[in-house]
C-alpha cells in the first residue's frame, strides 16, 4: 500500500482534518518530496498552521506539489465539499473528492492527484 492510499484512507476516515493530518501530508505524499526540507516553505507553512488557517496551509500544499497543481474548485453543494485539483503537466489531468470538511476535501483531491500519478493500484 503506497503512502497516498494510506493517507486517503485517514482523510476519508476523518471527520475533520486536524494540524497533524496535514503535518503528515507533507511528510508522506511524493508530489511534496520537493519542499518537505524547503525551509522557507517550513516556515511560511509553520505560520500558518500558528494561525489556525488550515485552508490556508492546505492551499500552500497543492501550489507547492510538484508536478505543478492548482485549485481549480472548491464548492459546498448538499452538505458536502466538492474540490477539484488540476495538473498543470503536458497531459493536464484533475482530481476530484467529496468529503464534509472543506479542508479534508481539498486534502482528499491532492492525494487522490498523487495516487493517479503512482499508476494503478496494486493489490
Amino acid at each position: 500500500m503506497t503512502a497516498a492510499h494510506e493517507l486517503a484512507e485517514r482523510i476519508s476516515a476523518a471527520r475533520r482534518l486536524r494540524e497533524h493530518h496535514l503535518w503528515e501530508i507533507l511528510r508522506c505524499l511524493p508530489s511534496l518530496a520537493e519542499v518537505r526540507d524547503d525551509v522557507v516553505f517550513r516556515q511560511q507553512f509553520r505560520a500558518l498552521m500558528e494561525r489556525d488557517d488550515l485552508e490556508g496551509a492546505s492551499r500552500a500544499l497543492v501550489d507547492a506539489a510538484r508536478p505543478r497543481r492548482h485549485l481549480d474548485r472548491l464548492q459546498f453543494i448538499d452538505g458536502n465539499w466538492i474540490a477539484r485539483i488540476l495538473s498543470r503537466e503536458t497531459t493536464p489531468s484533475r482530481s476530484v473528492a467529496v468529503h464534509v470538511d472543506r479542508v479534508a476535501a481539498i486534502m482528499a483531491a491532492l492525494v487522490a492527484a498523487d495516487r493517479r500519478a503512482d499508476g494503478p493500484a496494486k493489490h
